[in-house]
């Protein structure tokens, strides 16, 4: 009884050793199997082989479906068919905002806007986040918020402000911090009411699953946060660099131990990948990141892998990406054109549209088609439309997109209005037909008031000739002095009654060639100075027989070789200034100089009289018969003053050394000829 008793218990031993043996085994096998079982889904993107020595810190997707890689060697963008470089700094992380990428280095923060980029100093920037229209950063010391262009740091408190923040995420209405000093939580970033250190260590990478907030802590551990003081260690393992959600698996990534898939639920092991089971050929893991596709990219030291969704993308994401007015871009215009009108110019009228397709898996595969107002373009690959010469008026640009053999459309609208020229405005047409108006009115007014003054100047014409009429006929009426004629006719009565025949028939017949010469030219308005010098003589040859006074004479001319018959003057011009030099200014106890000098200098006619006299003044106070020479000269200098202008008349004394050697007599009157 007691040996079967004893077989019995041995032999319920070992089959107890056995099952626990084989249990062990099955789970080895298993878990060896889901180490270690080959993961071919990543596919190695050629298009990124030039850049698999960069170190990519961040990936990031922006509204426009461009894929955006920071890492050590600058910024690189992907749209399923091509990388474009942009030359930045280090960079380390990424966030887009409408049209701009906000960029943080290892020097503050970078920005790029189709303008270009822009660098604003600071600290090293870990994590980049936005919160109600504001930009807020973790650093290396702190806090910081964005300005328009620069970068304030927000003083929480002194533990958190000097710290290296990792990690910035907002849930159930608080901020919370993971940092070198701790995990914080606070109720405002800018000036916080509510600061609480809630767990020593340092913390990094936050993922929101489902309802709960995760944080590694310390590298090797992955805590959910469900209250202030309750933490809950999820999972642990050594080198932990960031946490993923994708696929609603949670992907753990280690420094140099590839990635660990987790169950969301439950944490238990789903799989690995790693260099040993995938084609990533490597357990250096900087970033994975799942696209809006459902694509999942791993960027690792060996280049950037892709797992494709099996599922295909029902129409690619469609963006204008410029748009040039008269060859020039529009760089402040957004990408989201569907509620912008813009107004231009009417010489703006050459408009180019540049758009562009972007989808990760099929980037080859799409085509488009445009319309302006009028019926669809055909299907093309073209990505580029140029309209030249457009009218003005409203149009409304319409591009579409799409697989081939697809049906899916993505749509963009861009509307813009080209103004009327100027010259076709409602203002315009009203100024102009103002403008014409006023100048019609100002026509008819310049028209009559040429009218009136050409009537004007006639009436001035003729108000000056009658005087000039009048001058004259005054001038003639004083032209010979009765106490000339007098004392000629009493001399010839002298020679007559002295029997002296000859000299009585010579002062007869010079007497005779004056009077003549007179009434000839009275009645013209013009003769030569031929004339007026013969008339001129007579009238001296005659005055030297008959005066009292002892005189002698001489006329000369300087006339730049022009004849003295060619040369016009009003009769009696000079004869007054004669007259009153051999009355007036020559004395009785000595002999008289008189001398007339006619000369052409620029266009006019200049004539000098210059007598040895007494002198202008002092024979007004001498002479008694100062009423005829007053006139006379008075009528004379009007009449020479008309012929031109003020100032071409002077009488002046000549003098040396304060004694009174005579008179001159100067004026010019313009020259005119008879041919």
């Amino acid at each position: 009884m007691n040996f079967s008793l004893k077989n019995k218990v041995k032999s319920n031993s070992f089959q107890l050793i056995l099952k626990r043996n084989l249990l062990c085994f099955i789970f080895s096998v298993l878990f060896i199997n889901a180490v270690f079982s080959q993961e071919t889904n990543f596919e190695k993107l050629e298009v990124f082989k030039d850049y698999t020595s960069y170190k990519i810190s961040d990936i990031h997707q922006d509204k426009n479906k461009y894929l955006w890689f920071s890492s050590d060697k600058g910024i690189l963008r992907f749209d399923g068919e091509k990388i474009t470089k942009f030359n930045t700094k280090k960079s380390t992380t990424l966030l887009s905002k409408n049209d701009s990428l906000f960029i943080g280095t290892k020097n503050g923060i970078t920005i790029r806007t189709k303008k270009g980029f822009s660098n604003f100093e600071g600290k090293e920037i870990h994590k980049i986040i936005e919160h109600n229209n504001q930009i807020y950063v973790g650093s290396s010391q702190g806090i910081f918020q964005f300005k328009t262009n620069y970068l304030q740091p927000l003083k929480t408190t002194y533990n958190l402000d000097f710290s290296v923040v990792n990690d910035i995420i907002f849930y159930n209405k608080f901020f919370y911090i993971a940092s070198n000093s701790g995990l914080w939580k606070l109720d405002k970033l800018y000036k916080p009411t509510i600061i609480k250190k809630l767990k020593s260590g340092t913390y990094n990478s936050f993922l929101k699953v489902n309802s709960s907030l995760l944080v590694v802590e310390n590298n090797n551990a992955i805590i959910n946060i469900i209250g202030e003081e309750n933490f809950v260690k999820k999972y642990t393992k050594n080198n932990i660099s960031n946490i993923s959600l994708i696929n609603n698996k949670i992907y753990v990534i280690t420094k140099n131990n590839g990635i660990t898939i987790l169950e969301v639920a439950t944490f238990n092991f789903k799989k690995s990948i790693n260099k040993y089971n995938s084609n990533l050929k490597t357990n250096t893991i900087f970033k994975i990141f799942k696209d809006a596709e459902n694509n999942v990219f791993i960027a690792t030291d060996n280049g950037i892998f892709i797992n494709k969704n099996s599922k295909d993308t029902r129409s690619p994401s469609l963006i204008i990406e410029d748009v040039l007015v008269n060859f020039s871009s529009l760089s402040s215009l957004n990408n989201n054109y569907s509620n912008e009108t813009l107004l231009l110019e009417s010489d703006q009228n050459n408009i180019s549209f540049l758009f562009k397709g972007i989808a990760i898996q099929q980037s080859k595969n799409i085509e488009y088609r445009f319309q302006l107002n009028n019926d669809f373009s055909p299907w093309s690959s073209t990505k580029r439309v140029d309209f030249a010469n457009l009218k003005y008026g409203n149009y409304n640009f319409i591009v579409e997109s799409k697989f081939k053999n697809s049906d899916e459309i993505s749509r963009k609208k861009f509307s813009f209005t080209i103004d009327k020229p100027f010259y076709l405005k409602v203002w315009f047409i009203i100024l102009s037909i103002a403008i014409f108006c006023f100048l019609l009115a100002l026509i008819i007014d310049i028209y009559i008031r040429k009218i009136n003054k050409k009537n004007q100047q006639k009436v001035q014409q003729l108000k000056l000739k009658n005087h000039l009429l009048t001058l004259e006929h005054k001038a003639l009426q004083l032209q010979m002095n009765p106490h000339f004629i007098f004392n000629v006719l009493n001399g010839i009565k002298a020679l007559g009654n002295a029997g002296n025949t000859k000299e009585l028939n010579k002062t007869v017949s010079q007497f005779s060639v004056l009077l003549r010469s007179v009434l000839n030219n009275s009645r013209l308005e013009e003769i030569s100075l031929k004339n007026e010098i013969e008339t001129l003589t007579n009238y001296l040859g005659l005055e030297q027989k008959m005066s009292s006074k002892s005189f002698q004479y001489k006329i000369e001319t300087n006339l730049n070789n022009i004849d003295v018959e060619e040369i016009l003057i009003p009769p009696m011009l000079v004869q007054p200034f004669v007259e009153n030099a051999i009355k007036h200014g020559i004395l009785a106890n000595k002999e008289g100089k008189i001398t007339i000098y006619f000369e052409v200098k620029q266009h006019n006619l200049e004539c000098t009289i210059t007598d040895n006299g007494i002198g202008f003044h002092q024979s007004k106070k001498v002479n008694n018969n100062i009423s005829h020479k007053s006139v006379a000269l008075k009528i004379t200098k009007e009449r020479i003053e008309n012929l031109s202008k003020k100032g071409t008349f002077t009488i002046e004394e000549i003098t040396k050394e304060n004694h009174i050697l005579g008179t001159k007599v100067w004026f010019k009157i313009p020259l005119k000829t008879d041919y």
